[in-house]
C-alpha cells in the first residue's frame, strides 16, 4: 500500500527550498506518494502572514481528517524556524512522525545569536517522533546537532551539454539578492577583469536591473546583466550555455544551484562555505576577496583542459543526488520514521 508524506514549506516562493519541494513532488520515494501544503508567498509582510495562517488551518484540517503517514517540515531561519516550529508541535499532537528539514546554510550561526531559537529547536530534535536532517556533514556540524541524518539537496538527471557549446566568458549567479551570496564580490571581479581586458559578462538570475549594487557596477554597459527571476526554461538556457556558475556566499548548506550546474556539466566556482560537495566538478577559492575570485575566473578561462575537465566531471559528483538515489534514501528515512527509530 502506498504511504503519504506530506510536505510543509514555501511550495509557491522563489528560492531553492522551493525547488527541493517541488523536486519531491515531482519524483516520489518508492512506495510513497507526495503532498504539499504552502505556507509563503512572495510580497508583503501581511500577505506572508496570512499565507501561514491559511496554511496552518489547512494543516490543522488535514491532520484531523486525511492524516499522512509522515509530515515533512522545511525550514530556514528566523521568521521560518518559528512558524515550522508550530507545524511540527501540531504534527506531534496529531500523533504524526516529522522529518524536519533544515535548509538555511546559515542556521547554525542563527542560533548563537538567538538563544531562544536555540533552546527551541534543540527540544524540538529531542523529540522522539522527529528526525532531523542536515545537507552535508559540514553543515550538520554548524548546526550542532551530532546525530542529525543527511541527505542533500536533489539534482536534476545527468545531461552532460558538449563544453564545445557553452561560453567560458559567460559566468552565471542563481541566487537570491541576500548579502550572504556575495553578489557584490561577483560584480567587483567581472568590473576587474574587463578593465583588464577580458571580454567577461556576468549573468545573474534572481536579480533585478534597478538593484543598487547592479547600477553601482555599471549593468549591462560593464557586462552585468540582472535578469531578475527567470522561467525554467530561461534558467536552463542559462546553465547550458554559461561558462561558470559563480558562488561566493558566506553561507551555503547544499545549494540547489550547484547541483543544477554539475548534472549538466556546468564548472562551480565556490566559497569555503560549498566545501566538500563539488567533486572534480567544481573548484574552492580560498577566500572572498575581489582579488581572489577575478584570479580565479581568469585563471580557469584561460585553462581550457582544466576547464574541459571539470565540465566532464561535473554529472559524476552528484550522480548521489539524483532523483533515484535521494528516492531511495528518502524511503528508508520516512520507513524508520514511522518504525520510531533514529
Amino acid at each position: 500500500m502506498t504511504r503519504t508524506v506530506l510536505h510543509i514549506g514555501p511550495v509557491e516562493s522563489k528560492g531553492g527550498m522551493q525547488a527541493t519541494i517541488r523536486h519531491h513532488l515531482r519524483h516520489p520515494p518508492p512506495g510513497w506518494s507526495t503532498e504539499s501544503i504552502n505556507t509563503h508567498v512572495d510580497g508583503s509582510a501581511i500577505a506572508k502572514i496570512n499565507s501561514w495562517r491559511r496554511a496552518r488551518k489547512e494543516l490543522a484540517h488535514r491532520l484531523r481528517t486525511l492524516p499522512p503517514d509522515v509530515l515533512h517540515v522545511h525550514t530556514a531561519t528566523r521568521f521560518s524556524w518559528w512558524r515550522k516550529r508550530r507545524a511540527v508541535a501540531l504534527g506531534l499532537k496529531a500523533g504524526i512522525p516529522v522529518v524536519l528539514q533544515i535548509h538555511a546554510g546559515n542556521f547554525g550561526a542563527f542560533m548563537k545569536s538567538r538563544p531562544a531559537a536555540a533552546k527551541a529547536f534543540t527540544e524540538t530534535c529531542a523529540e522522539p517522533q522527529v528526525i532531523p536532517v542536515a545537507l552535508t556533514p559540514r553543515h550538520r556540524e554548524l548546526i550542532g546537532i551530532p546525530d542529525m541524518e543527511v541527505i542533500g539537496s536533489p539534482a536534476p538527471p545527468s545531461d552532460l551539454v558538449d563544453p564545445n557549446q557553452r561560453n567560458r566568458n559567460k559566468l552565471l549567479m542563481l541566487a537570491r539578492p541576500s548579502p550572504v551570496k556575495g553578489h557584490p564580490i561577483a560584480m567587483a571581479a567581472i568590473s576587474r577583469l574587463r578593465r583588464a581586458g577580458h571580454e567577461v559578462e556576468l549573468h545573474l538570475s534572481g536579480v533585478e536591473a534597478d538593484h543598487p549594487e547592479v547600477r553601482r557596477y555599471g549593468g549591462t554597459e560593464n557586462g552585468i546583466f540582472a535578469r531578475g527571476w527567470v522561467s525554467d526554461d530561461e534558467k536552463e538556457n542559462l546553465l547550458r550555455t554559461s561558462g561558470m556558475l559563480l558562488m561566493p556566499s558566506t553561507y551555503e548548506g547544499m545549494p540547489v544551484a550547484a547541483m543544477e550546474a554539475l548534472s549538466c556539466g556546468l564548472p562551480v566556482l565556490a566559497s569555503p562555505a560549498c566545501e566538500g560537495i563539488l567533486g572534480e566538478g567544481g573548484r574552492i577559492v580560498e577566500d572572498l576577496s575581489v582579488e581572489s575570485w577575478a584570479g580565479a575566473i581568469a585563471d580557469l578561462i584561460a585553462d581550457e583542459e582544466a576547464w574541459q575537465a571539470l565540465c566532464v566531471a561535473g554529472p559524476e559528483a552528484v550522480v548521489e543526488q539524483t532523483p533515484e538515489a535521494l528516492g531511495r534514501r528518502w524511503a528508508d528515512l520516512y520507513d524508520r520514521v514511522i518504525g520510531g527509530g533514529q
